[in-house]
């Protein structure tokens, strides 16, 4: 009697251990192409939030200064003034009758919501591994030479200075992220920097690590006076035709 061969179809369908080995190796393959690609992705939405974080603050900004004779609020130093751009610390001077929160009390707040909300002063990338703790927990500082530092010695600015005064405001950086190594208050005084190499914008967004005494060590995000935000070379925002509001 003559044997049927069983059907191509009937067959028991299945993979061999090399075609299995040789899918897996595919799949990890891909994963190693593709992982890089969505951390930029990732990163890049990053940046985007957080240049969206600067220029929330500087149109309160902005806004402030129209209701306060072309003057921006205090630059937020040590535990002086009350009337600082924000209100960070606990053992501020604050004036009798103040009661907490005095989150609330920030200059910009009421041009923000009324209420302190914390997430438009944090960058989503801000990892907050400081090397002076958290005393300031946010991630954003204001140029001490448009957000003024009464009583400060030299190099600081002696006086305050108005928006209209202000020359080139499209050129000029009011507030910026600060390197996440140096950062300890709410200002940003770029002039220290031959002093103590801190006062530098945060490369997070470009490079893997920071580095607060390097000024060639890639872009950080600033806002300027006109309102837009940008990422720009932390050694061009180091130079006083980008933060002293009196150069041309």
């Amino acid at each position: 009697m003559r044997r049927v061969s069983p059907s191509p179809l009937r067959r028991k369908m299945g993979f061999t251990l090399i075609e299995l080995l040789v899918v897996v190796a595919i799949i990890a393959l891909l994963i190693a192409i593709l992982l890089p690609s969505l951390g930029r992705a990732r990163e890049k939405a990053k940046l985007t939030q957080c240049l969206n974080n600067l220029r929330q603050l500087g149109l309160a900004a902005f806004m402030y200064q129209g209701e306060n004779n072309g003057y921006f609020p205090c630059g937020g130093h040590g535990t002086q003034e009350y009337n600082d751009w924000i209100f960070w610390q606990t053992t501020r001077t604050v004036p009798a009758g103040i009661q907490p929160p005095y989150a609330d009390k920030g200059m910009l707040v009421p041009y923000m919501g009324g209420t302190f909300n914390k997430k438009p002063y944090v960058c989503p990338s801000d990892p907050f591994t400081r090397a002076k703790t958290d005393a300031y927990p946010y991630s954003y500082t204001a140029n001490v030479c448009i957000f003024f530092l009464p009583g400060e010695p030299a190099p600081f600015p002696s006086s305050a200075i108005r928006f209209s005064a202000i020359r080139a405001p499209s050129g000029k950086i009011e507030l910026v992220e600060e390197d996440a190594l140096a950062i300890d208050d709410a200002s940003w005084a770029p002039m220290n920097y031959s002093k103590d190499q801190k006062n530098v914008l945060s490369v997070r967004h470009d490079k893997s690590t920071e580095d607060n005494t390097k000024l060639n060590w890639g872009k950080g995000p600033a806002n300027f006076v006109d309102g837009h935000s940008e990422v720009v070379p932390r050694a061009d925002a180091m130079t006083p035709l980008f933060y002293d509001p009196q150069q041309s």
